[in-house]
């Protein structure tokens, strides 16, 4: 995350639509990209200053931890069921339909997962800010 964050064309694009979803909340705030950088600059000096992808192995772990979540799992399917019907009218049994393909997904995770260490997520937060 930290590696991320750090880019400067992501800082720019999140930055620019996350004062748009402000200003539609909220009305207009002045100054709404110099805060934001501030901030931006903030969680960047977080990060430690060695920086490493995490390894594809990791990347599978972690989305096969999230997707075994069924919390995760049950409001991804809300989510995009809500998209689907907006775009393309209703999909007859559209959630049943998204937990088979969900469970597809699933079964291709290893079997035996572990959660990344706080020590882990704070430097992969910190290496995508501080590019």
């Amino acid at each position: 995350i930290c590696e991320a964050i750090s880019e400067d064309v992501i800082e720019k694009e999140a930055t620019e639509e996350v004062c748009k979803l402000l200003d539609l909340h909220f009305g207009p705030i002045p100054d709404c990209d110099k805060l934001l950088g501030m901030l931006w600059d903030k969680i960047k000096a977080e990060c430690p200053k060695q920086l490493t992808l995490p390894t594809p192995d990791e990347i599978e772990k972690w989305i096969c931890e999230a997707i075994s979540e069924d919390v995760i799992e049950k409001e991804a399917t809300e989510e995009v069921c809500k998209l689907l019907d907006l775009h393309f009218g209703p999909i007859p049994d559209c959630d049943k339909l998204l937990g088979m393909l969900w469970d597809k997904i699933k079964a291709e995770c290893p079997k035996q997962l572990t959660l990344p260490t706080p020590d882990e997520i704070e430097k992969w937060i910190c290496e995508a800010i501080s590019e």
